[in-house]
């Protein structure tokens, strides 16, 4: 795992678990965004495009699968611990992973109803959109925990200089 992060320029120390911790937290609050802001423009291609764009970045930073310049590199092999680590990793991520489906699943339940018309426009349109942003935030968690589990539970490293 890096020790530093590049960002546009900008070393940023990541050497510590606190440092890693708060990195992770502010990578995921800004999925939660992306996936507010996926879930208000829906169906407009041109914000819908930024969007997705945004969340590459994002996955770019935190790296992991196929994502050289992550925070977390690809998996390159022959190191037997970092194996292990990697494969806890999975199984931890992906342990319950399954679960975060069912959210989306009695939303569909919920969006085939019959809408109430007295029902405030706002709340049908929630409804409607809501397995749709429930699916987007399931795929994300399926792409970013392993490497997410990685960075928040290796601990203190020595900065390399």
């Amino acid at each position: 795992m890096k020790t530093e992060f590049d960002f546009f320029g900008k070393r940023i120390n990541i050497a510590t678990r606190a440092r890693r911790r708060w990195l992770l937290v502010l990578i995921y609050a800004q999925f939660i965004g992306l996936v507010i802001a996926w879930f208000s423009v829906y169906g407009r291609s041109s914000e819908s495009f930024l969007i997705i764009l945004a969340f590459l970045v994002l996955a770019n930073i935190l790296g992991g699968r196929s994502y050289k310049r992550g925070v977390v590199p690809p998996f390159a092999g022959g190191d037997e611990r970092e194996r292990y680590r990697r494969y806890y990793a999975h199984y931890v991520a992906y342990k319950y992973w399954d679960l975060t489906l069912i959210p989306a699943l009695v939303a569909v339940g919920v969006r085939s109803l019959p809408f109430n018309p007295a029902w405030h426009p706002m709340l049908q349109v929630f409804l409607n959109r809501l397995p749709y942003g429930l699916l987007v935030a399931s795929a994300i968690v399926y792409f970013t925990l392993p490497q997410a589990v990685l960075f928040w539970t290796e601990g203190d490293m020595e900065e390399h200089q």
